[in-house]
């Protein structure tokens, strides 16, 4: 009997799914499209595509969907940095069920701070 199995030796329902979906979703965010939204919303639009007006940019990031956006990119990139740092912890035999635990809150509070701050008004 392993670690997924319980004593009648069917499996035991976990929440892993959910965090390797948000996990797959942050990798693939971060390595994909954070740098060319990075490059291009950052970088290239407010400087070269508006002119000499950057504000343009910031009136997008005051849209809904530029909060949408932007608290994505928060948020993904912090699912995926954490789902990373308890598989380092796991790999280095410093894993612990409380750190996980720890790992995943953070991401999920800064999730929620995200949120809060972009969408107050």
């Amino acid at each position: 009997m392993n670690d997924t199995t319980n004593h009648r030796g069917t499996s035991k329902r976990t929440n892993e799914p959910i965090f390797w979906g948000l996990f797959g979703v942050g990798g693939m965010f971060s390595a994909i499209c954070a740098p060319a939204l990075f490059l291009s919303l950052l970088l290239l639009y407010p400087y070269f595509g508006s002119g000499d007006d950057p504000a343009l940019f910031y009136k997008f990031i005051n849209t809904f969907f530029g909060r949408l956006l932007l608290a994505l990119f928060i948020s993904l990139t912090a699912w995926y940095g954490l789902h990373r740092i308890v598989h380092c912890l796991h790999d280095l035999k410093a894993w612990t069920a409380g750190r996980a635990r720890l790992c995943y809150g953070a991401a999920l509070l800064i999730t929620v701070l995200s949120l809060i701050s972009l969408f107050k008004c």
